[in-house]
């Protein structure tokens, strides 16, 4: 467990169309773009002078992830000017990664060459599939061919660090459709992959359809096929699964998606998006036009985290990576034995070949990432 590490995450709310299945908090009035990144620009001034007025006011920013919403989406003048807002007011000696989520669909060849040498290092594609109907049925703007030049500009400007998401359990899935989409995202030379099974959310189209009995989905056994097949496929062509979603090259893990997992600070900029620093929790305004028009940036839902949520939340996050929790590490960090104050809950989910349990280290198994939401729930309870 990495430790001591902090991160920053910028939210570029808008997009052009929003996806049948999406319910993050995104925009599509580009009217408000120059106000929203003025508005972005001044927070990030604002908490970087505040930041540098504390005891430990010369943090060390580990990471960079602008995520959205579709941050391709915007002009490249004002990505750059918060790009040139963090490098004033944070330190960025030791940035290691600096990531930007593009979909295939509001791509060129001048966007992606400005990013690589704005001082971005990873892309984050949103590919999603590469089927062309089912594209068109969740409400993708893009096709295969979008994805194609997307990455092949990608490569050709310098990224050696691509990332794309895949779905999977998406309407009228089946088993052959993904082993398709594994086969041709295997041809592509990419060092990360995230697959993410649809999760129908309330507030989305899908949702409706789900209600009014027009959305047909794969049944539980199928949605375990489908996993495991993920599993195989990416295996044999040389991809760890370090996470429950997630999986790399060798090297090519998520830094910043790391330190969340690992509980570690980070900095959120932006509309409804979340900063942990000094145990302390504060969420942004939700709403676009009351994001815009507030003159103030520290009172917004402020949490103080207990230690009781700190043991808890380490534990949740924890257990999401394959390598699970390092006991010994975890003892220094919190002063708790985990072995001693979950022993009921371990035992049972050993006795269920959910979890192992070796000198210093507790991790869920293959069957217990499968049943993860069980697993974890255990522990919260």
């Amino acid at each position: 467990m990495m430790n001591n590490r902090t991160g920053i995450y910028v939210h570029i709310p808008f997009c052009i169309k929003k996806c049948d299945y999406c319910d993050f908090i995104s925009a599509s009035n580009y009217e408000l773009e120059d106000q929203y990144f003025e508005k972005l620009i001044t927070e990030i001034q604002y908490r970087g002078n505040e930041e540098r007025e504390t005891d430990d006011g010369n943090k060390v920013i580990n990471t960079i992830y602008f995520g959205g919403g579709t941050p391709s989406s915007v002009r490249l003048d004002n990505i750059r000017k918060v790009v040139t807002a963090l490098k004033e007011k944070f330190n960025l000696a030791k940035l290691e990664e600096m990531t930007i989520e593009v979909n295939p669909g509001t791509c060129n060849n001048d966007n992606i060459q400005n990013y690589y040498e704005m001082g971005f290092n990873r892309l984050s594609i949103g590919v999603q599939s590469f089927d062309e109907e089912m594209l068109k049925r969740i409400g993708r703007i893009h096709n295969r061919a979008d994805i194609y030049k997307t990455v092949d500009i990608a490569q050709k400007a310098g990224f050696k660090n691509i990332s794309i998401d895949l779905m999977y359990g998406l309407p009228n899935d089946s088993l052959e459709r993904l082993e398709k989409d594994l086969k041709l995202a295997m041809e592509m030379n990419l060092q990360h992959i995230s697959t993410y099974g649809l999760i129908v959310e309330e507030g989305t189209k899908f949702y409706d359809e789900l209600n009014e009995g027009r959305l047909l989905l794969p049944e539980e056994d199928e949605l375990l096929q489908m996993r495991d097949l993920i599993n195989r496929k990416l295996f044999d062509q040389g991809f760890k699964r370090y996470e429950i979603a997630n999986y790399a090259k060798a090297g090519y893990e998520s830094k910043h998606n790391l330190i969340y997992w690992n509980n570690d600070d980070y900095y959120g900029f932006g509309l409804n998006s979340t900063t942990k620093v000094d145990d302390r929790r504060y969420m942004n305004e939700p709403d676009i036009l009351k994001y815009i028009g507030s003159n103030e940036f520290e009172k917004y839902n402020l949490e103080e985290i207990t230690e009781v949520m700190k043991i808890e939340e380490a534990i949740f996050l924890g257990l999401r990576l394959i390598e699970g929790i390092d006991l010994v590490d975890y003892f220094n960090r919190y002063n708790i034995d985990i072995k001693e104050k979950y022993k009921k809950v371990i035992d049972e989910l050993i006795d269920i070949k959910a979890m192992w349990l070796g000198d210093r280290t507790l991790r869920l198994t293959d069957y217990g990432f499968e049943i993860s939401n069980y697993c974890l729930a255990k522990f919260l309870s």
